[in-house]
Formats: C-alpha cells, structure tokens, sequence
C-alpha cells in the first residue's frame, strides 16, 4: 500500500474539514423536565453531559467520514487513514437544531414589593402593593387593564407578573444580566396579570401593555424590584395552574 504522502494528507485535511459532521436533534423527547435540568446545571455543563450521552452516535458520525476517505483513497493503508482523519474530524454540536427542538420558557417578570403581595379583597389605595406596583408600571399599563386582571383572578399571595416566551439561552443570559442590570425594558404589547405560585392561582392574562417602558431592577428599598423567574420553577406553574402555558406570546425584555 501507498504511504501518505504530505501532498496526499493535505487533500484529506481539507476534505475532512469541509465536510465536518454535525449532530441532528429532530425527535428527541426533550420535554419541560429537560428545562429543569439545564436550569439547575447551566448551559455548559448540560451540553457536555447530552454529549457524552450521545457518545456512541458521535463515533459512528466520526467513523462514516473515515469510511469516506477509505473509499477515496483505497490505495492507503486504512490504519493510517483512520489515524490521521482522527486528529481532523470534529463533530460539530449543532446548537442552533438543538434549541430549535428545546421546548420554549416561559418567563414571569415579577413585581415585588416592600408593601408584600396582592389579595383578592385589595384595594386602589395608598400604601398597598396593587397601589405601589402601579405607579412603577403605569407608563405601559392601562390602569382599568391593571385592575381587570386584578379582579379576574388575583387570589391570596398574587403577584404582578409580566409574561413572555424565549428560548432557553436567552433565558439563562437573562437571568444572568438581571443580577447587575440597572433597569429593565419592557416591550410594547407584552401580556401582564397577577400569578400565584404559592397558591397556584392567576388571573387570565388577556391584557398587554400599551407602550415600551423602563423599570429600576430595584426600587427605592430592597424589595421594590423586579425579578425573573421560569415557570418551570415555581411551586405551582402556570402549566399547573391553566393546564397549559401555551397562550403566552413569544417576547423578550432587555437587560439594562
């Protein structure tokens, strides 16, 4: 058999590197649970247990590009070709098909408060929280959109929320930016309403904002602020609560 030559390495370095690999994630059973756990260990080190999960496949896409080079080049030594196609051949993770098969989150830009939570017998007044949350949201919020959602469904322990579905990195860079962010963007047409995951009870989150607006991340005392939280997270979902998260609209908020 031949012996590879250098000119002949080259050409297989530049196919192999042409024509990399890349792992497909179409029908894979990532479900909500899925976001629990890449909530608890981080983007990174979920990717890299996925990866050693799918080990096996991983060779088996390694090895087709060597049997490739083997058709090629049968004039070589296959152990040589296995050898070198090794130190060149890198599969390639594929993140954007990975996202796009994650399910969605659905995140709760909830508003605390110093005067503690809403109840169902609240009322418009000075020095309670439906009143305090107001004045930090009325750039954007209708005040009868505020009490509709108020009084169609704020139980005991309720919570002011703004709501939105994103991806699950940029979710994990949110949370990230929120923790030394100043303030907080809320879009336009973004759905709002008062969640209970202490009860596990909401209202119908039917009305949306009317006008960008930028919040302080923190208030005038410590738990005057806004803080994001997955749904996947709570003590009571709103996958647990409506039967379904699904009527919550693809949006974002930005970090500033």
């Amino acid at each position: 058999m031949k012996k590879l030559t250098k000119k002949v390495k080259k050409e297989i370095q530049e196919i192999v590197e042409q024509n990399q690999p890349e792992m497909i994630w179409n029908g894979l059973n990532f479900d909500q649970k899925t976001l629990e756990d890449i909530f608890e260990k981080g983007w990174d080190e979920w990717v890299q247990n996925l990866w050693e999960y799918n080990i096996d496949c991983i060779c088996e896409l390694e090895n087709t590009v060597v049997e490739n080079i083997y058709h090629d080049y049968p004039e070589y030594d296959p152990d040589k070709i296995d050898e070198f196609v090794m130190e060149h051949v890198s599969v390639d993770m594929n993140e954007k098909n990975l996202l796009s098969n994650l399910p969605d989150v659905v995140m709760l830009a909830k508003a605390y408060s110093n005067y503690d939570c809403a109840n169902s017998f609240d009322e418009m007044e000075p020095e309670t929280y439906l009143h305090e949350v107001y004045q930090r949201v009325k750039a954007g919020v209708k005040e009868k959109d505020y009490l509709w959602e108020f009084q169609n469904g704020a139980y005991g322990g309720s919570l002011f929320c703004f709501v939105f579905k994103t991806d699950i990195k940029d979710a994990l860079e949110m949370m990230e930016q929120i923790k030394v962010g100043k303030t907080i963007t809320i879009p336009k047409n973004t759905q709002f309403g008062f969640f209970s995951s202490f009860s596990g009870a909401g209202s119908v989150f039917e009305k949306r904002t009317i006008a960008e607006m930028v919040i302080p991340i923190t208030g005038e005392t410590e738990y005057d602020s806004i803080g994001l939280v997955p749904d996947v997270l709570q003590s009571y979902s709103m996958r647990d609560v409506y039967g379904s998260n699904s009527f919550v609209d693809d949006g974002t908020v930005v970090i500033n």
